[in-house]
């Protein structure tokens, strides 16, 4: 037996100057009907809660994917310069992020600008994959009126995808898509694994269990075996010269005037060079989580770290009496957040998760509080026995590396949690499906249908 599973790729593409032009002009366009759609959106929601107001409850407001009345000869006439399917994807990316909306599992859809909008989903009518001398390449447009070849250096073997997605970051062109492919793994539910294992005898699972220690020191992950992973050295003697040239760039383009060319050419270099950081990131996490998939561990074990909430700058404060604001530490907040982020905890969740996935191998999350301050062999707890980088239990005297003893503590908390049944039900998955109606105009409301466990959107109220 086999299972069909999705897989993403991102190749590096090579488009010539005439293409890139292109392929900027549509993503220009691409964004000018989402921010168009999350504008229209705004307003309906305002002209409802109006109507509300009044007393009218049966108000009706339209929530659909029309974009053809944004283009106008005289106000966007760009807009005619690009194939429709741009226009319509545009509208398509933001029906997606409405839908996330009202699953409840995002914000509303908010304008976007060139830095988080930089890319144009291409679907199957304006893509053909050819083969050239130089190698792999996409011809964009249609057949009757293309406008180029994107050349793309495939790094793996892939499958002819339904749609692809072209994005320019820090003058670099990328095209990624998904393709689906045979598996000889039949995937199981995590609930499913966690049923499995907590069938095993206490020596076997504790074998098999790996708990996994995220800090901000030099070794970014500590495992409960005793390894540390930390970036490279040189990686981050080149982030750190890279950061300190894009403040010099950023003083230089602060003295530059706003729409000259000098201040484009100033952001385009700050750009290439904090992104280097990110790519790095991106490549610990990548090359970390896919060791960890691939050993002998069948069970990883993290620490539930809001991140979000570690990273939030704190809040003013203001003496009642004098009413002066007082020091609240957010220098040293704001250094602590910068190593947080930079530790880049989220992605090796968000990596290890999907990779343990796909080989039957489960991730689960135990509470953080304590895991650095208690003694992995006796369990007491106490904040004294932190010395640095050592630990030294003040019962019992255990003495072990802190990140080692961290992470024996949080397999521990997994085992435990496994035995409890916490990992053992699934979880209810929201489901929204929209039926859409033959008409197309601006005034429709589309019918929803809502699983049992979903609210409908009040503002789909017939």
């Amino acid at each position: 037996m086999s299972s069909l599973l999705q897989s993403g790729v991102r190749f590096r593409a090579y488009p010539d100057a005439g293409l890139a032009s292109t392929l900027a002009r549509w993503i220009g366009c691409q964004r000018s009907i989402y921010n168009g759609k999350v504008s229209e959106d705004r307003l309906f929601s305002a002209q409802r809660r109006l109507e509300i107001a009044s007393g009218n409850v049966q108000v009706q407001t339209p929530l659909d994917q029309a974009y053809s009345h944004f283009k106008d000869r005289v106000l966007t006439p760009w807009l005619y310069e690009v194939p429709s399917q741009i226009l319509r994807n545009g509208a398509v990316r933001w029906m997606g992020a409405k839908q996330r909306q009202l699953k409840k599992l995002g914000k509303a859809p908010r304008r976007r600008t060139r830095r988080d909008f930089n890319s144009v989903h291409v679907t199957a009518e304006l893509f053909r994959f050819v083969q050239t001398d130089a190698g792999a390449a996409i011809e964009l447009g249609t057949k009757a009126d293309p406008v180029g070849t994107l050349p793309f250096l495939a790094h793996r073997p892939f499958a002819v995808p339904k749609s692809i997605v072209v994005r320019n970051v820090a003058g670099r062109w990328f095209v990624s898509f998904c393709y689906e492919h045979a598996s000889n793994v039949i995937l199981r539910e995590p609930h499913e694994l966690a049923y499995e294992l907590n069938a095993l005898d206490d020596a076997t699972l504790a074998g098999i269990t790996l708990g996994l220690d995220r800090n901000v020191t030099d070794n970014c992950v500590a495992t409960s075996e005793g390894a540390q992973f930390h970036f490279d050295p040189v990686s981050v003697e080149r982030m750190r010269r890279k950061e300190v040239g894009a403040k010099r760039y950023q003083r230089r383009m602060v003295r530059s005037q706003k729409g000259s060319a000098n201040r484009r050419k100033l952001a385009a270099r700050i750009a290439r060079r904090r992104d280097y950081a990110t790519r790095v990131r991106n490549d610990f996490a990548h090359q970390l989580t896919y060791r960890l998939v691939h050993s002998q561990a069948r069970f990883f074990v993290l620490e539930d770290l809001k991140i979000r909430n570690m990273s939030r700058r704190p809040k003013a404060v203001k003496d009642a009496g004098t009413g002066k604001w007082l020091k609240n530490g957010a220098s040293a907040k704001a250094e602590l957040n910068r190593k947080i982020l930079a530790s880049c905890w989220g992605r090796i969740d968000v990596f290890l998760r999907y990779k343990a996935a796909r080989q039957n191998k489960l991730v689960g999350k135990v509470p953080a509080p304590n895991t650095s301050r208690g003694c992995s062999r006796c369990g007491h707890i106490h904040a004294d026995s932190r010395h640095g980088g050592r630990f030294i239990c003040v019962r019992c005297g255990f003495t072990l590396h802190a990140d080692h003893n961290a992470g024996i503590n949080i397999r521990s908390r997994g085992i435990k949690a496994l035995r409890d049944g916490a990992f053992s039900v699934g979880k209810p998955q929201k489901r929204i499906a929209f039926r859409r109606r033959n008409s197309r105009t601006t005034g429709g409301t589309p019918e929803v249908a809502c699983g049992a466990n979903v609210r409908p959107d009040p503002r789909l109220a017939a």
